[in-house]
């Protein structure tokens, strides 16, 4: 009985393409940086890793492809067909509010969203960006007359001196992308100490809101800890003090007074500008 393919295994010929098209697929998500798009930066050598992986099983299985084989069992394949298609045409990304709304758990502080606690994790992973903040009481050890004028010579010194785009003269803070995590952690564990200074951040509009206030609405950005199914908002709450008006899911810039409400940090928006989404827009915590 002649077989199938003209001599051509029909089943190692589609698991070669399907193991090196998904490997290339998986090689261009990394290099290009859309692979953020689902995973976190801290995935970024495993990918690479199982690229390589899927290129090795090609070469393994095009050994295979001129022993032609009787009856060919495609059905397996479907494992790598379905991640192809996904990765050869991936879906939209949801709009901020419609992700919020799928999202049960919350970094928004004072809002209708939160969880529990303050929004900012657990007590333990609060401990842990405390201690990671420098101890800045060693550098003034001396005589009683030294620390006597440094005190009086000496602006207060804050848990978040050492973060970039804090300035203690002008009693501003300007919260650039890489620092977004960094600052809302610190602004959620310690908002009373910077009660008035002026904060300047990005972010994008959230309105739905349970009770929500008129003018009222929430800066937040997405965090992602693990992989896009486990995000979550995380921003403040703000106050759009001279009715500006902008939509929901508009990617704005705001600059206004820092206050605690309730025990938690809001910003009185003084102006509202509209800003360009970031080229990425999630927050990575810890990667």
């Amino acid at each position: 009985m002649k077989l199938r393919g003209k001599g051509l295994n029909i089943q190692a010929l589609t698991e070669t393409a399907c193991y090196l098209i998904f490997g290339i697929l998986l090689f261009r998500l990394t290099v290009t940086g859309a692979y953020l798009s689902y995973v976190t930066p801290r995935m970024k050598p495993y990918l690479y890793g199982l690229s390589a992986v899927m290129v090795l099983w090609a070469g393994m299985a095009v050994s295979r492809v001129f022993r032609p084989k009787y009856k060919a069992r495609l059905f397996h394949c479907v494992v790598l067909g379905i991640p192809i298609l996904v990765l050869a045409v991936p879906p939209a990304p949801p709009t901020g509010s419609a992700a919020i709304k799928n999202y049960s758990s919350s970094s928004i502080p004072g809002s209708s969203l939160e969880s529990g606690g303050n929004g900012y994790g657990s007590s333990s992973e609060q401990e842990t960006a405390e201690a990671e903040q420098p101890d800045y009481s060693a550098g003034y050890e001396g005589n009683a007359e030294d620390d006597q004028q440094g005190q009086t010579e000496q602006p207060e010194l804050l848990k978040g001196a050492g973060l970039n785009g804090i300035d203690q003269d002008s009693k501003t803070i300007t919260i650039a992308d890489d620092d977004y995590y960094a600052w809302m952690t610190e602004l959620g564990a310690h908002g009373d100490q910077y009660q008035g200074y002026t904060v300047t951040m990005k972010g994008f509009v959230f309105l739905d809101l349970e009770n929500r206030q008129e003018n009222e609405f929430a800066l937040v950005r997405l965090s992602m800890w693990c992989c896009s199914a486990d995000m979550a908002p995380m921003g403040l709450m703000a106050y759009d003090l001279k009715g500006q008006g902008f939509k929901e899911n508009d990617w704005v810039t705001v600059t206004g007074k820092l206050s605690v409400k309730d025990g938690y940090p809001t910003i009185e928006a003084e102006t509202m500008v509209a800003a360009e989404k970031p080229q990425q827009e999630y927050v990575y915590p810890y990667y």
